[in-house]
């Protein structure tokens, strides 16, 4: 073919940095090259690693091409069509690495085709990176805590998923609001936020300040708190940072909105604990510095020696109700201070908990008659054997208790004992009080959290109730229906040793206490089942018939001969209960 002939320009395609040939359309000669340009010479040669080998048709794409895409290559390759086509395919190196090549193929006359080749694997691998961190970027954003948001152009573009689990609308409720972006501000900032958006639409509109900041320009951060309503109502603290950008033709305002409800709480906490410690200190301090000024002054006025110590005798009396007073609250303080660091510690052993339970029941007798209180306690007659630290476990229902006294006043307070699955301890506290309110209930057993005015602590109780049980590894739980509907606790703890069965219950009541203790002895000793053992021991050590000696002596033996360590050690903490009790 003459150079005048020439259909195309051999040093023009030299020039160009991209691979080329061109090709006869002939395929009983397997498509000949009848020239390729320098770029594509030498990337064949030094990429493709053809470094000895002269091309002369299109038969090396065999080596590089997977065989299902090479007829349908070869049909694009061979294309009449007089438009350009580009495809894409997957290139399998000599070094057995993967690539891709572009191919665009162009009719230069009826039998000519020109085909560019390009090596767009480290675009196809920046692009897919480029994706791929785009991707964890939005999921990054959809995952975060903070309410994040996009406006642009007088409509809410992009949410994330912090407005729908915090303000309770669906997405598509949102999406139908786009163009409302402060339905869901509280009223009162509503005005203020409207402008603010509308401001910026302005400016844009004004064509200021795209001309003089290059087409592009991002503000300053803009910093306040407002509002936000749920669908429900609530009101939500926020601390909204926001950026406008303005280009040569969008208006965008991004903004987070920073969930201020817990921070709100924790200051609202910290001022109940600076004023409740306050007046809690304060006010027996107050009497006793009273009472004192009050002695001093009529102990000199009185020569009655009876009278003197009448006054002494009220004096003392005072001052110990206001002492205890304060000792309490400083325990209590000073028990949070030991929960936060760690440091509360319980003595655990195995103890019935029936006497534990009867013993601060007596001691609120003054309490019951004071509050005119109809307490039922309904318990069977069987021993409920607890791993538990004797003052703490007291210390728990002690506060649960008088606050079901307190709050209920001239009503019914029902305490009831159980067994679930004959492994656990259920104890319910119900009253027929002033109950609370369910908007409160998430908040029981929080410190310093008080919920009515007729509270007289600091709010500690039920959060130190709360602390003790679960580190005796059990649950506490509190329901109320509502305000005058009154309150439900349960508390459970894992019982040490299981209950005693029914049908042992009710010989022992009938008196046949000797058969009774003669079959837990046989079973404590022989029986194979570590189970039953472990039963029957745990039965011996809460046994309340005579013959102590012999359960001791029993105990004994499982202590120095048992080979099963747990039953000597329940042997060992049970021998060691029973001993203290009879010395």
């Amino acid at each position: 073919m003459s150079s005048s002939n020439k259909i195309f320009d051999p040093e023009f395609l030299d020039k160009l940095p991209i691979g080329i040939i061109i090709i006869r359309r002939n395929r009983s000669e397997g498509n000949p090259i009848i020239y390729s340009n320098k770029k594509f010479n030498k990337d064949y040669k030094n990429v493709l690693g053809q470094h000895d080998k002269q091309i002369t048709n299109l038969d090396f794409l065999h080596a590089f091409v997977d065989p299902e895409d090479l007829k349908k290559i070869n049909d694009i390759l061979n294309s009449d069509s007089p438009m350009p086509t580009i495809s894409e395919w997957k290139f399998k190196l000599p070094l057995g690495e993967v690539t891709w090549v572009q191919i665009r193929v162009t009719q230069l006359d009826d039998e000519h085709n020109l085909i560019i080749i390009r090596n767009i694997g480290m675009l196809k691998k920046a692009t897919a990176e480029k994706k791929a961190t785009k991707e964890q970027y939005e999921a990054l954003i959809e995952k975060a805590p903070n309410f994040m948001f996009i406006y642009k152009n007088g409509f809410i573009e992009y949410f994330n998923q912090a407005f729908i689990d915090k303000l309770g609308y669906t997405r598509k409720e949102l999406e139908q609001r786009k163009d409302m972006p402060t339905f869901i501000v509280a009223p009162e900032y509503r005005k203020s936020v409207a402008t603010f958006l509308l401001e910026s639409r302005r400016e844009l509109m004004k064509g200021k300040i795209a001309e003089e900041l290059h087409n592009q320009y991002q503000s300053p951060d803009i910093t306040n708190e407002i509002e936000l309503i749920s669908k429900d109502g609530t009101r939500i603290p926020v601390y909204a940072i926001i950026r406008k950008i303005y280009s040569e033709k969008n208006s965008i305002v991004q903004g987070v909105l920073i969930d201020l409800s817990e921070i709100k709480k924790l200051q609202e906490t910290k001022f109940n604990f600076l004023t409740l410690s306050q007046h809690f200190l304060r006010t027996p301090i107050a009497n006793l510095k009273g009472y004192l000024d009050l002695y001093k002054s009529k102990i000199q006025m009185l020569s009655d020696k009876k009278e003197k110590e009448k006054l002494e005798e009220k004096f003392f009396e005072v001052f110990e109700r206001n002492v205890n007073r304060l000792v309490s609250v400083v325990n209590d303080l000073n028990d949070i201070s030991l929960i936060r660091s760690g440091k509360l510690k319980c003595h655990l052993r195995g103890e019935d908990f029936i006497p534990i339970l009867q013993q601060v029941i007596d001691e609120l007798e003054y309490l019951l008659r004071r509050y005119r209180i109809d307490l039922i306690v309904d318990y069977p007659p069987m021993p409920f054997v607890v791993n538990l630290d004797r003052d703490r476990v007291s210390q728990a229902l002690r506060n649960v208790f008088v606050n079901a006294i307190q709050f209920t006043g001239h009503g019914k307070v029902n305490i009831s004992l159980s067994a679930q699955d004959n492994e656990t301890l259920v104890l319910k506290v119900v009253d027929s009080g002033v109950g609370i309110n369910p908007e409160n209930l998430r908040d029981v057993g929080k410190p310093f959290m008080t919920f009515h005015s007729s509270s007289s602590g600091l709010g500690l109780g039920l959060y130190l109730t709360k602390e003790i049980i679960v580190d005796h590894n059990g649950t506490f739980e509190i329901t109320s229906k509502g305000f005058h509907e009154g309150t439900s606790v349960i508390i459970t703890l894992p019982l040490l040793v299981p209950l005693v069965s029914t049908l042992n219950s009710i010989e022992f009541l009938h008196g046949t206490e000797h058969s009774f203790l003669d079959d837990l002895i046989k079973t404590a000793t022989s029986s194979e089942n570590v189970s039953k053992r472990k039963e029957a021991i745990g039965q011996l050590g809460n046994y309340s018939g005579s013959n102590k000696d012999q359960i001791l002596s029993t105990l004994e033996k499982c202590i120095l001969y048992d080979k099963e360590k747990i039953i000597r050690d329940l042997s060992s903490k049970l021998y060691s209960q029973l001993v203290e009790k009879n010395t």
